[in-house]
């Protein structure tokens, strides 16, 4: 056997009689995965699409039907009952599904794609899609598009579990999922290539991933189109430019767009932060939200649900302006009440009618003003909708491309590329952050940090704390806490009552300070008496980034580690000095381990490689195979298959190996062929 190979998956050990290197075949099975992934979110799509019809035909046909509502008469002040029904069915699923069913979940999405462990929850499949579902098909005022890249992204992170992908190969096929799921609901490839690319991955990833991104995007639009046809979801008139004098008008419309822009993704936020700190139960927050929307759907039923018809309708230029600048305002309005009430669903459903409306008004207020200067109605509405989606999203490839899909028409180019770039920089300038990142930068959270930082944002603090910190109990006298204080190497000593629960600490440095300072500390001083009471503290889930920036902000080198963000139980100790071990040692592997190839040469004649622990050698021992004695081959690290996200570690000599181990082994070729083959005719039954 040629260890200069990584053991493969069962299905790439059929193509092992083909010279293909190690890297070669995991890169096959990762197109492989990306083609699986862009099926399986088309038909996620599909599916989604057939669920929003049948919440509608019960809601809007059976519900209307039964309710007798009828448009524009006394009887469509029943229109809010309908969204209160969906809210009803809504509670229910948020019952069944507690913390993955209500509200705007775009942005934890992203944050789990950027900052964690690229691990989406598999359920999100079924309850993202029946959750926004239903908003839709009640009425309220959302969008579908983040639902599908959600549902598309648990798609590729399922995938990616199964194989048991690293993280960083986990997080790519999960920005493939949810491109493909973006490509298939406007069958723009392109678009929802740059989806992924700009917004899941911001832009940071490497070429060789961003071809599987290509293949898992085209895999899912052949696959519906295969399905259901070549149709698209926007029907925009042919754009039509009359002049290049309108440059102006399309410079001006940018302008006002990025600051229109601006205001929508604080406003959003805004009213999201009303119904957050709303002394009410989430099913009143969610009752009274819906009712305000049904209440403006009584003399605008266009602002129901997401509007695709409508948005239709303005891009073949029928509305007038009047109406289109009324149901903008709508949108904007109920939008954000929607989403900040909890109602599950995407906010680029309304992005793309603000847009739409806004782009169609603003030709209006151009003809009447610059006539010579303007040209049809539709073809502003459609690159207002492309400058609104940039603008917001932070997103000008994405929404360009998606703009050329649509069109089939590059004429539409140079308005397209003055409009959406002159918004977007108009709408940073105001606004820095987008719809999607405001609220986690107003957390403290940026997606867009150094691989160092993002390094020690996926480590716990459980991972490096000091469980046998060196304590004191509130009731010490002070000579006792000094006699510890000089003996202990700790820089802080954490004070706990007699229940063990976190009380303060005392930092060293400020009691001897305190000493030096002559103040009056008499012989009835205690420890909880000097102690500072409401100190920074983490918790052992706390990331190792969110830990060191506290250290930082107050001049720290240790704090303590308890039971819960409040307090509770002292657990132990989280030190500078160990948060730098680790950073240093995760560092080494990343630059060995996660070479693309399989072996790392040191010295001649020496190399590093890895090998997967074939099933005849489970059960057997590294005592019992002694390979240094053996074949002079090291065995530097192990990871558990069971466990492969606890990464490579340090393994015992008689802990019993298990198929699918994957071993860190060093020592020369001959050395290294002679271990592998014997783990190949290893038998448990010699144990």
């Amino acid at each position: 056997m040629n260890t200069d190979n990584v053991k493969t998956s069962p299905g790439l050990r059929l193509l092992s009689f083909l010279p293909i290197r190690a890297d070669q075949f995991e890169y096959i099975e990762l197109i492989l995965l990306a083609v699986l992934v862009g099926v399986l979110s088309a038909l996620g799509n599909l599916g989604f699409r057939a669920l929003i019809n049948l919440f509608s035909y019960v809601f809007r046909d059976l519900e209307w039907h039964a309710l007798g509502i009828r448009l524009y008469t006394v009887h469509a002040l029943l229109i809010p009952i309908v969204l209160l029904s969906g809210g009803v069915g809504i509670l229910i699923l948020n019952w069944g599904f507690p913390g993955d069913v209500l509200g705007y979940g775009f942005p934890a999405f992203l944050e789990m794609v950027n900052l964690g462990n690229a691990r989406i929850k598999r359920v999100w499949i079924i309850v993202k899609a029946i959750g926004a579902a239903l908003s839709l098909g009640a009425g309220a005022s959302v969008g579908r598009e983040g639902p599908i890249a959600q549902i598309g992204g648990a798609i590729g992170s399922a995938v990616a579990q199964l194989r048991r992908l690293s993280a960083e190969r986990a997080k790519v096929l999960i920005a493939a999922g949810a491109g493909a799921g973006i490509a298939t609901t406007f069958n723009a490839p392109i678009g929802g290539l740059m989806f992924a690319q700009e917004i899941v991955l911001l832009n940071q990833i490497e070429l060789s991933n961003l071809t599987l991104l290509i293949i898992a995007t085209m895999s899912a639009v052949v696959t519906e189109r295969g399905l259901t046809g070549n149709a698209a979801v926007f029907m925009p008139a042919p754009f039509v430019l009359r002049s290049y004098f309108e440059m102006i008008t399309y410079g001006l419309m940018g302008i006002t767009i990025g600051i229109i822009a601006a205001g929508y993704i604080r406003f959003f936020h805004r009213v999201g932060d009303f119904f957050n700190h709303l002394k009410l139960p989430a099913w009143a927050k969610l009752g009274l939200g819906l009712l305000i929307v049904g209440v403006v759907a009584i003399p605008f039923p266009q602002n129901l649900s997401d509007g695709y018809p409508h948005i239709n309708s303005a891009l073949q230029g029928h509305d007038t302006l009047t109406l289109m600048g009324t149901l903008a305002v709508a949108k904007f309005f109920t939008s954000a009440i929607s989403l900040g009430c909890g109602a599950p669903g995407g906010v680029f459903g309304p992005i793309f009618f603000i847009g739409t409306m806004t782009g169609g008004t603003m030709q209006r207020m151009f003809a009447y003003f610059i006539p010579g200067f303007t040209g049809p109605r539709g073809s502003y509405a459609l690159i207002g909708l492309g400058a609104f989606l940039s603008s917001a999203t932070h997103a000008p490839l994405t929404a360009l491309f998606l703009l050329f899909e649509m069109t089939q028409d590059y004429q539409v180019a140079l308005p397209a590329m003055i409009t959406v770039v002159i918004s977007m920089i108009v709408a940073r300038a105001i606004e820095p952050e987008s719809i999607d990142t405001y609220a986690l930068a107003r957390a403290g959270k940026s997606l867009e940090i150094g691989k160092e930082r993002l390094v020690l944002s996926q480590i716990p603090v459980s991972a490096v704390m000091v469980h046998d910190a060196e304590v004191i109990s509130e009731n010490r006298a002070l000579a006792e806490v000094l006699q510890v204080a000089g003996e202990t190497p700790q820089a802080i000593l954490p004070v706990v009552n007699s229940e063990g629960d976190f009380s303060g600490i005392i930092v060293i440095r400020h009691l001897l300070a305190l000493l030096v300072g002559g103040n009056d500390l008499g012989p009835l001083v205690n420890a909880f008496d000097i102690a500072w009471r409401n100190p920074p503290m983490v918790t052992a889930a706390s990331s190792l980034d969110e830990a060191t920036q506290l250290m930082e902000y107050e001049a720290l080198e240790e704090l303590p580690v308890v039971e819960r963000a409040n307090g509770g139980k002292f657990l132990g100790l989280v030190t500078r000095r160990a948060i730098a071990q680790t950073f240093n040692r995760v560092n080494v592997s990343l630059s060995t381990l996660a070479t693309r190839d399989a072996n790392i040469f040191w010295a001649t004649g020496y190399r590093v490689t890895r090998i997967s622990v074939p099933t005849q050698a489970g059960g057997r021992t590294l005592r019992e195979l002694d390979p240094r004695a053996r074949f002079s081959v090291s065995i530097l690290a192990m990871r558990d298959c069971d466990d492969p996200d606890m990464g490579f570690v340090p393994i015992a000599a008689d802990r019993l190996l298990k198929p699918g181990d994957l071993l860190v082994v060093a020592g020369r070729p001959s050395g290294l062929r002679q271990f592998a083959r014997e783990l190949e005719e290893a038998h448990s039954d010699q144990v």
